[in-house]
């Protein structure tokens, strides 16, 4: 996973919506950091792990010790 996707599942597992994680990257200068951006590392991610949803692919990375809980 690179540092933007790392940013993404963070915070989507912090409660952020796809448009407010775009307006937190933007904020601090982070680029990329559009919402289409935010899709497309997300649709990596999704193929990277073959998760058929957000749900599966946080599932996923939970028990690959990705993301913790």
């Amino acid at each position: 996973m690179n540092r933007i996707q790392k940013i993404i599942i963070k915070k989507m597992a912090d409660g952020y919506h796809q448009q407010e994680i775009a307006q937190y990257l933007k904020k601090r200068e982070i680029s990329p950091n559009s919402l289409s951006t935010i899709e497309k590392e997300l649709k990596k991610l999704k193929k990277e792990f073959k998760a058929q949803s957000l749900i599966h692919l946080f599932i996923i990375l939970i028990k690959q010790g990705h993301l913790k809980v």
